[in-house]
């Protein structure tokens, strides 16, 4: 690792493992009071805010100090975890530490609080002298406007953001005013952080739609307006396909619906390259499962497949409902033929992954329909986000009835089907998109360095994305 910063607490030295990059070092010489960090994935934000807090805290008498997440529970395993890696430098001039509440006091009278915005009550109070807000664009805007920027009103407090982007909401609004007198921004795309290697970035251009890798990698910030699915056209529509059980893997999904349209898709999944061809589909309102049930029997027996070809059939969780005609649900009656998988899946999320395999940010398809699928290609092309009202931007797409059950259907198949344990939740279909992993809820996350898979409780798309040792052995070599 590098030689490391230097802090200066009370009447001694102390020198933490920490040598900040090239790119990161302007923003900790920076003295204006706010500062804006806008990063990809990985590009060291959460590192810089720690020891941009410690340096506070330590340099500072009786300074009261958060670090502020959209939940509690990556302010445990974002912030604090990476505080308890730094904790063996500083302990000399630690006094107390409360792993339970999160709560560290240092020998100079200072404090530094981990929170989480979740937990609203927990933000009420003054006297802030610092504050970082970790993954700010995920905040909601009150929570920075009317909460902790009056916080730091009495003390002329300094604060610090780090987040990547996440549409065009108040954190853009913040960001594009930062050259202000007192404000300072920064832009730090993933590509500057030496450890991750070209190598890396290629792989996360496959695996993202060009609009996502813009803001996931590039730290562009990107409106979601307009078409969801904007790159589908006619590139991804094919006139004909032949289905077999030897080369193809055979799914089914399904968004249920009786008054509402009720959505069924076929799906083959190319056993070779992985690419997926929807061949098929049902779609109409007032049927039974049982009318529904029969049709999906003749679809298959069309091509010569019969429901033992069917590997999984992937529903949303409302399928577990009673049908009121049959007094069953439709998993149920399903479950009797089929291996049926229902749990709940992320929005957004499972938009950027169903956006990859419709056209990456290497310009690379995999994700085909027949052209007789006029229902889905209609749903498709139809699906949008809804207009923007002033500063707030709903990144959801539009519920209209119409557009939305077979794009619904489409997006079950994708999250179960491809690495699903990155991108399943316990909650069913939020309203509007949040980091929250429900609480005691974990997700499996492949570590972007040795491969392997560990236990997070944030989101796929949000840090921590190596492992812990991978993560300690980075911060070594550093």
């Amino acid at each position: 690792m590098g030689r490391g910063r230097t802090y200066r607490p009370v009447d001694r030295v102390l020198t933490v493992g920490y040598a900040p990059m090239a790119h990161q070092r302007p923003m900790h010489t920076s003295v204006a009071r706010f500062k804006v960090i806008v990063g990809g994935r990985r590009s060291g934000k959460s590192k810089s805010l720690l020891h941009e807090g410690l340096r506070h805290c330590l340099e500072t008498d009786n300074a009261l100090a958060w670090w502020v997440a959209p939940t509690y529970a990556e302010a445990r395993e974002i912030g604090f975890e990476e505080f308890m890696h730094t904790y063996p430098d500083v302990q000399p001039v630690i006094s107390n530490l409360h792993r339970a509440n999160m709560r560290v006091e240092f020998i100079n009278g200072s404090k530094l609080y981990f929170k989480g915005a979740d937990r609203r009550d927990s933000l009420r109070g003054r006297g802030l002298t610092f504050c970082i807000l970790d993954e700010a664009a995920f905040l909601a805007r009150d929570i920075w406007h009317k909460i902790l920027r009056p916080a730091l009103a009495d003390r002329k407090g300094r604060a610090a953001f780090g987040t990547t982007p996440n549409g065009r909401n108040w954190l853009y609004a913040l960001y594009q005013g930062g050259i202000k007198e007192g404000w300072e921004r920064f832009l730090w795309p993933t590509q500057l952080n030496p450890l991750i290697t070209q190598e890396e970035i290629d792989d996360m251009a496959a695996d993202m739609s060009e609009m996502d890798y813009r803001q996931e990698v590039l730290a562009e910030f990107v409106t979601r307006s307009g078409q969801v699915y904007l790159d589908f056209n006619a590139e991804n529509q094919i006139d004909i396909f032949k289905v077999n059980r030897i080369d193809h893997e055979i799914y089914i999904s399904a968004d249920f619906g009786y008054a509402n349209p009720a959505a069924v898709l076929f799906f083959a999944v190319d056993k070779k390259t992985s690419n997926v061809v929807q061949w098929d589909e049902i779609y109409g309102a007032r049927m039974t499962i049982t009318q529904i049930e029969s049709q999906i029997a003749q679809k298959l027996a069309a091509v010569n497949l019969n429901p033992r070809d069917v590997l999984a059939v992937y529903t949303d969780p409302a399928g577990n409902a009673e049908e009121i005609t049959s007094g069953i649900s439709p998993v149920d009656q399903l479950r009797k033929t089929y291996e049926v998988h229902n749990r709940g899946t992320e929005i957004a999320p499972g938009l950027a992954l169903v956006r990859s395999f419709i056209r990456n940010a290497l310009g690379v398809r995999k994700y085909f329909i027949v052209k007789k699928c006029v229902e889905t290609i209609r749903s498709l092309e139809g699906y949008v986000y809804p207009e923007s009202r002033g500063e707030v931007i709903d990144e959801n797409p539009l519920k209209d009835g119409i557009n939305d059950h077979c794009c619904d259907a489409l997006r079950y198949f994708f999250v179960n089907r491809f690495d699903h344990a990155r991108w399943l939740t316990s909650r069913i279909e939020q309203k509007s998109y949040t980091t929250q992993v429900s609480a005691g809820k974990k997700t499996l996350k492949r570590c972007m360095t040795c491969n392997g898979t560990f236990l997070s409780s944030t989101m796929k798309n949000r840090p921590p994305f190596m492992c812990g040792a991978c993560e300690q052995k980075a911060a070594i070599e550093g």
